[in-house]
């Protein structure tokens, strides 16, 4: 793979990579002909899947392939496709039977610490109308986002779990609004605060899903 000097952030911002990799969720998605044409999240799915030693590796041109044409849009798709099967097929060769891929490598799933299908599962139940449900799986994950190390309440992790609880307590109704506002203050506070912090980069995209929010609960505030 052609080594580039500029990466793109989940937010869309242009960085060098160095800078991206400073943050642990960021996977650095370079800048070029071929991979411009994905979305972040489709081009993270898949490098995410390999090494830096195996990146360079990969038969990807950028420069051979239009990102403007249909076509070659399709040829694209149909490599990374490719390329993923034979990832796949290579790990599951190198175990030996009875033990799959699934049951041997331990490094790919979640330790206990890992709050990210929480997070996701009060999200859901926000999106159904579970609103106590979704406060009361939201709360501890804020609170050990809030005392991460590399996270901190001006994360946008944190923020968005905010956000969550905002959307659940107002989701309760009249008699626990009141909560749901003095949350957004203080989520407009922490965003206000991320320009002379080390999440500076997504204090526009914040600044965004916070003025979304405003509007689906019809607030201004």
């Amino acid at each position: 793979m052609t080594v580039v000097s500029s990466s793109r952030y989940s937010t869309g911002e242009i960085a060098t990579a160095e800078a991206a990799e400073s943050f642990s969720w960021e996977a650095p998605v370079p800048v070029n002909r071929f991979w411009d044409s994905f979305s972040y999240g489709t081009a993270r799915s898949f490098l995410g899947n390999f090494s830096d030693a195996e990146l360079e590796q990969l038969a990807i041109d950028p420069v051979v392939i239009d990102s403007d044409n249909t076509a070659d849009q399709q040829k694209k798709l149909q490599l990374l496709l490719q390329l993923l099967r034979n990832k796949l097929a290579n790990e599951e060769t190198a175990h030996s039977r009875p033990q799959s891929l699934y049951d041997v490598d331990y490094k790919r799933w979640p330790d206990e610490s890992n709050v990210v299908p929480l997070h996701m599962l009060a999200e859901y139940f926000v999106k159904a109308g579970k609103y106590k449900e979704a406060e009361e799986i939201a709360r501890p994950v804020c609170e050990w986002m809030d005392a991460c190390s590399h996270l901190g309440k001006t994360s946008p992790q944190a923020i968005n779990t905010r956000g969550i609880i905002t959307r659940a307590l107002w989701g309760q109704g009249p008699s626990r609004r009141s909560e749901a506002e003095a949350l957004i203050a203080n989520i407009r506070e922490l965003v206000d605060g991320m320009g002379e912090s080390k999440f500076c980069i997504y204090q526009k995209e914040e600044v965004r899903l916070n003025k979304e929010m405003l509007a689906d609960l019809k607030l201004e505030i």
